[in-house]
């Protein structure tokens, strides 16, 4: 499964607040560094202007993530279509990294700077291991025709989400419902298949379908840890 790739810069609020005053310059090129305005003024905006990928416009948020010692690309939004791909955001992503933060990177900067992120889903990036081992096993036992209806399947679902609330690690509505459809983790159904069971990905309406349990169970699960105190 695609996701979007991440670029953090984390330091200390010197070293964050260098590289605010210092990375437009080395926007050139391709590239041009927005002027602050102040409606913007908690932005840092770039603009690709080249055609090696699609035109964009990344965005770094700074508010108050200074003090908290780090900053990310927030966003990357099109200026000629109105929506990009996972693979064109990413291009971008990949794009201004090559052309404008290593270079600064190579500066001799103390800030770190790590690579893009993986453009594939890692589902421990948002939930434990051992709530991903629950999903596993759920998914693996589980009739994919029923969801989770069948009281065995109940209880192994209802396992992991009470794993992910004790853990304090939701995974959003649409990442899982994306992530349970995905062939390339859980495996492709067979053509000629004909049962209801084994290591395949579940198809939409039944990802869907957990997804929102899942997201209604947790807010009933929080909302009861929050008013009785656990």
């Amino acid at each position: 499964m695609k996701t979007y790739r991440e670029l953090y810069f984390r330091g200390t609020k010197e070293q964050l607040a260098e590289f605010v005053d210092t990375i437009g310059k080395y926007a050139m090129g391709d590239w041009k560094s927005v002027k602050q305005s102040e409606r913007w003024q908690d932005y840092l905006f770039f603009d690709y202007i080249g055609t090696h990928v699609n035109k964009a416009r990344v965005s770094i948020y700074i508010g108050d993530r200074m003090a908290k010692g780090e900053l990310r690309v927030g966003n990357v939004v099109p200026m000629e279509k109105n929506e990009l791909s996972i693979e064109e955001y990413n291009a971008v992503i990949l794009q201004f990294y090559d052309d404008v933060i290593k270079p600064f990177k190579e500066s001799g900067t103390q800030l770190s700077i790590s690579q893009p992120s993986d453009d594939i889903f890692d589902p421990t990036s948002v939930i434990s291991e051992t709530a991903l081992k629950k999903l596993n096993l759920f998914c693996s036992a589980a009739n994919k025709s029923t969801g989770s209806s069948h009281p065995y399947d109940q209880e192994r679902w209802f396992d992991f989400i009470c794993q992910t609330v004790d853990d304090g690690k939701l995974i959003d509505y649409s990442t899982l419902a994306s992530f349970l459809q995905d062939e390339a983790y859980w495996g492709k159904k067979p053509d000629d298949f004909i049962g209801v069971m084994g290591n395949y990905a579940w198809d939409e309406e039944h990802a869907y379908e957990l997804a929102s349990e899942y997201e209604n169970l947790c807010e009933v699960l929080l909302y009861y840890k929050k008013t009785r105190g656990i």
